[in-house]
């Protein structure tokens, strides 16, 4: 969707947008999803254990197989040479892995850009380990590579090598995505574990704020007020304040409730400071029947609207409006606040320097839906503010009673 909202009205987008695991800034050995001193020792490990089983081979079938003496400088280097470069070109391969991974489209082209790096990778790796394992032959002078016979055997055998050398590098790729899958797992979970701290910050954030002296003061006052003059009015506050408080300390608070639970939440909130601005502030409440029953994060909006008395009627002796709205677009829901009270000239630097309230929203909606919803806060021409939230459409499907 186009944002009609964009540059012309000074909306300011802070979606935050997160394609992947970045490795720009990490250092070479640190683009690797576990420790690279794991991978150090998986890789001695395993050179020793392949090293191992040939010397078990050479001793059972020398024999019978009337086998020269085992030559430890010829088979050592063998395992080690091909274990420990592939270990050194681990981070490589998880770039790669990073910058294309496999969920990419078009597929085609993510598996041909694969199939080259894997010719490429296992070329470099024959053609580096070789040289290497060579020259300690022709050091050991079990190898004369100025024989042109040895020369032209070393040659022919390097075509089959690098295709085993391939097939290496697609194991190597599969543990890779085996790791990654893990490590996003963990990432996924230790962000659950965030959000439900998140949440219970936002509640205890909404506690605080509305238990706070000035809030039960003047909420207090304007019954007091009322009391003389609208007993009816004066039982209404005190209902919403109850209605706020039992939201706000029910510890049983789901992460997400239905869109009309939370626009009762804030009606209340909102009618408590109607009841004491009076006609000094206005509020306008579009939200459709049939987006009612949709899932929205608990306590979503509260910030919002706070923000709106903070910086309408609490700041200027002028009428103030607030709106809050619903829409849907497709798959997606869009909520809105706007008010029109002191608005400010660059909302970027404000989030930045202030507005924990707005950060925390963004932040959740952020660790939740990812790239999937958006958040954007504008204030045209200095002028109250507009904040709009895009979700990813979420039905409830609990019982109505439940």
């Amino acid at each position: 969707m186009n944002d009609p909202l964009g540059a012309p009205n000074g909306l300011a987008t802070l979606s935050h947008r997160e394609r992947g695991r970045s490795t720009k800034k990490m250092s070479y050995f640190q683009r690797v999803p576990i420790r690279y001193r794991t991978i150090l020792i998986t890789a001695g490990v395993l050179a020793t254990l392949f090293l191992f089983q040939a010397y078990m081979h050479h001793y059972v079938y020398s024999d019978l197989k009337n086998m020269a003496e085992f030559n430890w400088w010829r088979e050592a280097p063998v395992p080690y040479l091909n274990f420990l470069f592939w270990a050194l070109l681990c981070p490589l391969v998880y770039s790669i892995l990073i910058r294309w991974p496999f969920q990419e489209r078009p597929f085609l082209r993510t598996i041909l850009i694969h199939i080259g790096f894997s010719l490429l990778i296992a070329s470099l790796h024959e053609i580096v380990t070789s040289s290497i394992y060579y020259g300690i032959l022709q050091g050991i002078g079990d190898f004369d590579f100025t024989d042109p016979a040895n020369r032209s055997w070393a040659y022919s055998a390097l075509a089959p090598a690098i295709f085993s050398r391939t097939m290496e590098y697609w194991v190597l790729m599969g543990v890779m995505v085996a790791l990654e899958n893990v490590r996003q797992q963990r990432a996924e979970h230790e962000q659950l574990l965030k959000l439900k701290n998140e949440l219970q910050i936002t509640q205890l954030n909404a506690l605080k704020k509305q238990l706070q002296p000035h809030f039960l003061f003047n909420t207090l006052n304007t019954v007091s007020a009322l009391m003389d003059e609208n007993v009816r009015d004066a039982r209404t506050v005190l209902s919403r304040l109850g209605q706020l408080l039992r939201v706000t300390l029910d510890k049983t608070q789901r992460d997400k409730v239905t869109l009309e639970r939370e626009i009762d939440y804030i009606a209340n909130y909102l009618g408590i400071e109607t009841m004491r601005f009076r006609d000094r502030l206005q509020v306008d409440f579009d939200i459709p029947t049939d987006l009612r029953e949709l899932q929205v994060p608990s306590m979503l909006l509260q910030p919002l609207v706070e923000n709106a008395i903070k910086h309408g009627p609490d700041l200027t002796n002028d009428s103030v409006n607030i709106q809050v709205k619903a829409s849907k677009e497709g798959e997606r829901l869009w909520l809105e606040v706007l008010d029109n009270g002191k608005g400010c000239s660059d909302v970027v630097h404000a989030m930045k320097n202030g507005g924990i309230g707005l950060r925390n929203v963004r932040d959740r909606v952020q660790l939740l839906y990812g790239d999937r919803a958006s958040f954007a806060i504008g204030s045209p021409e200095a002028r109250g503010f507009h904040v709009r939230i895009s979700l990813p459409i979420e039905r409830n499907e609990e019982p109505a009673n439940a």
